[in-house]
């Protein structure tokens, strides 16, 4: 297995800003809150403070993408949206990806040694622009 059948997350990230689609955007926060929390795990035991900084930006994702699903909902019914219904949707869309990017690693390591291939290295390469970017959104 070379890994998920997903939309890679820069093609999504483009895309969501080409058709300002919120839920894209929210779709490429969760993705990549998912993936800064496997790396965080990832890096743990042997880099404690890399492991701290992939979970400072895997928390400021999720609260970026919550936050996109709320604006873009307020924006479509006029009403306020259940905050906690978001961030339970949030969160487990996460969880399910987390699974997904475990097995990805796994599957890797398995067939070559390394949980790092040139699919997964694209991936995060995806997340470091989509950080990127809610930095930059967040300065402003």
């Amino acid at each position: 297995m070379a890994g998920p059948q997903w939309v890679p997350v820069a093609e999504l990230l483009l895309g969501s800003m080409g058709n300002s689609d919120a839920h894209q955007m929210a779709e490429v926060m969760n993705r990549c809150t998912a993936l800064n929390m496997t790396l965080s795990g990832l890096t743990a035991t042997e880099s404690p403070e890399v492991s701290k900084g992939y979970e400072n930006q895997a928390l400021q994702l999720i609260q970026n993408g919550i936050m996109i699903e709320m604006n873009s909902e307020m924006l479509r019914t006029g009403i306020e949206p259940d905050l906690d219904a978001l961030s339970d949707n949030a969160v487990n869309a996460v969880k399910e990806m987390l699974g997904v990017y475990n097995q990805w690693l796994e599957d890797n390591y398995n067939e070559a040694g390394s949980y790092f291939n040139n699919d997964f290295e694209i991936e995060m390469k995806g997340c470091e622009l989509a950080t990127k970017f809610v930095m930059q959104m967040a300065a402003r």
